[in-house]
């Protein structure tokens, strides 16, 4: 009896010693994930975007579980030295197969974080259609139009495709007209330029880019500092062209006006003058109603960047020789730890107000298409 104690214990000591490693490493496996999933879902409950970082976290944690289990399993060098060129094989040809999707995705998303050559909220045009980074995902890129309506880009496409952004710093507004051979260029000019410095824009300059066969089309260009506001001084260019040109007396008319509408002598297709209301200005509030999403997006950014940069100055306030108000410096960054704060959950809003038009729509197409089915099954019993 008391050796068959002995050998059993002498089995179970055995087992033990050849399975602690594989169940040291399993129960920390288990004990990171639970942390992971508190982290980032308190995150989530800030209204945090955190879904690249959730996901990479995620297939990063899952492939070194993978290789943590096959290192400390109880078995022959030999076979673990199977195992290991069996997961490579597999990583490689996971990379190999899926490079013009999943993987490929996901490396150009890394790809493009790399580069950071756009930010959330910046203007992206990508072709031909303009719009405002609203976020930036593991595999896509999601862009608000100026329809207001948001577009999946896949990161692949970025990547071996060319694409626009306008840079926050500024950028040049632009508008062409075309007007005939028979109006003097320079007081098109002198028109045209009365119009960028009505429509507020800086160093403005007027370029001639086509002697067509019967027009000449003029383009006006400005800069414009706040590149938030985009369409609106696009507009607003256009508008002051329109009231430049008319109050110099100056025709806007094309080769096709003349064939759809006979214009005897010399009338000219000017506005009446003196029969309207003073002009409303309306400066911003089509990017507001426009790029909603893409805003939040855009402050949650500027905030943290702008955080980073204040923490990174106290950090260094020991190196430099600078005399830096420390007191002033955590004042400012207690205040935009809540405006972060505000500008996530205005943000974890926006997420929830689209999910629930998504789960509206789709109802309300489930219900279209239930009614559909009932008047065919009325039809079949008429």
């Amino acid at each position: 009896m008391d050796e068959t104690l002995e050998v059993m214990q002498a089995a179970a000591q055995s087992w033990l010693e050849q399975w602690l490693p594989a169940i040291i490493a399993f129960a920390l496996l288990v004990i990171i994930w639970f942390v992971i999933r508190k982290v980032f879902s308190a995150q989530k409950d800030h209204g945090a975007d955190i879904r690249y970082r959730e996901q990479g976290t995620r297939l990063i944690f899952r492939l070194c579980g993978v290789i943590l289990l096959i290192a400390t399993l109880p078995m022959n060098n030999e076979l673990r030295g199977q195992l290991f060129s069996l997961v490579g094989l597999l990583a490689s040809a996971a990379i190999a197969l899926s490079s013009t999707s999943v993987m490929g995705n996901l490396m150009a998303g890394f790809m493009l974080r790399t580069v950071d050559s756009f930010q959330a909220g910046d203007y992206v045009e990508f072709r031909g259609e303009l719009g405002r980074v609203s976020q930036r995902g593991l595999l896509h890129v999601e862009i608000q139009n100026e329809t207001s309506e948001l577009v999946t880009v896949p990161n692949l496409l970025l990547v071996q495709e060319p694409y626009n952004v306008v840079r926050s710093s500024g950028t040049v507004i632009s508008a062409d007209v075309s007007l005939g051979y028979d109006i003097d260029r320079r007081d098109v000019e002198e028109a045209l330029l009365a119009a960028i410095a009505a429509a507020e824009l800086d160093n403005g300059f007027v370029q001639i880019r086509e002697l067509g066969d019967f027009s000449i089309t003029y383009r006006a260009s400005g800069w414009l500092e706040e590149a938030g506001m985009l369409v609106s001084a696009r507009s607003k260019l256009r508008g002051r062209m329109l009231d430049a040109l008319h109050d110099a007396e100056i025709e806007i008319v094309s080769p096709s006006f003349m064939n759809q509408r006979r214009v005897e002598g010399d009338t000219k297709v000017i506005p009446v003058k003196g029969r309207f209301r003073r002009e409303k200005h309306s400066d911003g509030h089509a990017e507001e109603v426009l790029f909603s999403k893409a805003e939040l997006a855009s402050a949650v950014e500027k905030i943290e960047r702008k955080m980073k940069q204040l923490k990174d100055k106290l950090n260094t306030d020991s190196e430099s020789h600078e005399d830096i108000d420390r007191d002033a410096v955590k004042a400012e960054l207690a205040q935009l730890t809540e405006e972060l704060e505000q500008a996530r959950i205005a943000n974890k809003e926006e997420d929830k107000r689209d999910e629930n038009e998504a789960k509206q729509e789709e109802l309300d197409q489930k219900a279209r298409e239930s009614e559909k089915k009932d008047e065919k099954a009325k039809e079949t019993v008429r």
